[in-house]
């Protein structure tokens, strides 16, 4: 309901942004995006384009040591996310972990077990957990040179099935990460509800989300615009409506969730289809997802009461932050 609720803001906000009638923009839900909801358990070229879509846009920002950085200050992507991989290790105290992964992807995957195993962590099993039935294979081959067959799970479930599903190591804590901006596509109390129903008290969640900061917009913009975005943009379109001219946009719209009587705001990604007239042209969302500020975002994970965060590591410019979290 959470989730609907956020799509009619959205729809609202591009409305009134592009002075589009409502009716005239399409917003398919994110799975849809991710699997074939006729044929659930099977995969295709563009799904399988999907994913290899997420993947070379990690492997770019692992890759790229400028990203984050600033003229004055050096704190790379890549930096934040081994200040945040010392906080789990001091975290655990070295104990064993079994390592949960909502949206698989290998190249920050491989980085994230390779830094926790060279920093003396055991990880007793790794599980993945996608919609999109083309990860899978990809994933157990990729991870093969850093974990023993035995240890790899995989489940195709929605993230927030998967408390229903018998998966966890007995005995072992169990450290549950979402990265890449994915939870911004959700409503904030439907990620408070999705958590209450994976975490159990002890577990640890990791997350990582694209946030405004005294840098500006223009780190955003600047990753929406670029190529691997706006290919996964028209393959979202393409899945749907077939062979058709449109024109790629990014917008950033006010939004009135209620969070704490202060607008959100979105970062939206759509392809605008041109009508006869002004007033006929139809725009497809093809991805959206929430920009919170760092106090805000910190507010956010802690208002249950439910869950504690335990560190936030930021790019140098301010735009990324790696937030992990336990459940009390």
């Amino acid at each position: 309901m959470q989730s609907a609720n956020l799509v009619d803001h959205i729809r609202g906000g591009l409305a009134t942004y592009l002075r589009v009638p409502a009716q005239n923009i399409s917003i398919p839900q994110n799975v849809d995006k991710y699997h074939d909801k006729n044929a659930p358990e099977k995969s295709d070229p563009a799904l399988e384009e999907v994913f290899r879509l997420m993947w070379a846009l990690n492997e770019r920002g692992l890759s790229d040591q400028e990203i984050g950085n600033t003229a004055l200050r050096t704190r790379s992507l890549t930096t934040a996310l081994d200040h945040v991989l010392g906080d789990i290790v001091d975290e655990l105290g070295g104990a064993p972990l079994q390592y949960t992964e909502l949206g698989p992807e290998p190249v920050k995957t491989k980085y994230i077990l390779r830094g926790l195993q060279d920093r003396g962590l055991d990880i007793k099993q790794y599980n993945g957990v996608d919609i999109n039935p083309a990860s899978r294979e990809t994933m157990r081959t990729e991870l093969a040179s850093v974990l023993p067959a035995d240890r790899f799970s995989y489940q195709q479930t929605l993230f927030e099935e998967l408390g229903d599903r018998d998966y966890r190591v007995p005995g072992v804590r169990n450290l549950v990460t979402m990265l890449g901006f994915e939870e911004g596509n959700e409503h904030p109390a439907a990620i408070d509800e999705m958590l209450d129903r994976i975490l159990e008290p002890g577990d640890l969640f990791l997350s990582e989300m694209q946030i405004l900061s005294e840098s500006g917009w223009h780190p955003i913009f600047n990753f929406y615009q670029n190529d691997l975005m706006r290919r996964f943009s028209k393959l979202a379109l393409d899945r749907s409506r077939p062979n058709v001219d449109s024109e790629y946009g990014v917008y950033l719209v006010p939004l009135s969730l209620g969070t704490d009587g202060a607008p959100t705001m979105a970062a939206v990604t759509a392809e605008r289809i041109r009508g006869s007239k002004a007033d006929e042209d139809s725009i497809f969302v093809t991805n959206y997802c929430l920009k919170f500020a760092l106090d805000e975002y910190r507010h956010l994970r802690e208002g249950s009461g439910r869950l504690k965060v335990l560190a936030q590591r930021t790019t140098a410019d301010g735009s990324v932050v790696f937030q992990l979290t336990q459940k009390l």
